[in-house]
């Protein structure tokens, strides 16, 4: 989504509101998590600020399938993110995804690079709540029933380091 940064010259508070709907391509979350993605929604502004710089302020929202971190079943993860970005079009040791191009701004990396930053690390199914934690030839042990189920032929050595 490039944003035409020409049109703020006319504009009398010198911004671009921005609200649209997103729609990411399958292909740019396959080295993620996601499974899929569903229409984004996206609203917000561009600033031009006294020194020369673009703020963007953004809000984000959505909701990601995710994969369940002990069943494997998709999960449904909304999101709700608050982006604030600062462009310097003077700054030449910006990251790439923050600079203007041709007098326009594109906000998909940012808008991108914040969705996979919200990203858990670990999301376990609703129904797994209720649901057995047990299944042919498996278990789920908690930290106390691992510690318990130690090798008792590693109790020698926990008595050397007890000491």
């Amino acid at each position: 989504m490039k944003i035409n940064i020409s049109q703020m010259s006319y504009d009398e508070d010198d911004e671009i509101l921005i609200d649209d709907v997103v729609i990411f391509d399958k292909n740019i979350f396959n080295d993620t998590e996601i499974r899929a993605l569903s229409e984004v929604q996206v609203k917000g502004k561009i600033s031009l600020e006294e020194d020369s710089t673009y703020s963007i302020l953004l809000n984000v929202k959505g909701e990601m399938i995710l994969p369940c971190s002990i069943s494997l079943k998709d999960v449904k993860y909304p999101f709700d993110i608050e982006i604030v970005e600062n462009i310097d079009p003077n700054d030449a040791e910006s990251e790439d995804y923050l600079r203007i191009i041709d007098n326009s701004i594109d906000i998909m990396p940012i808008i991108w690079q914040n969705i996979v930053v919200e990203i858990p690390m670990k999301v376990v199914s609703p129904d797994l709540v209720d649901g057995k934690l047990e299944g042919d030839g498996w278990k789920l042990l908690t930290e106390e029933e691992k510690m318990k189920e130690l090798d008792p032929r590693l109790d020698k050595l926990r008595d050397l380091l007890d000491d």
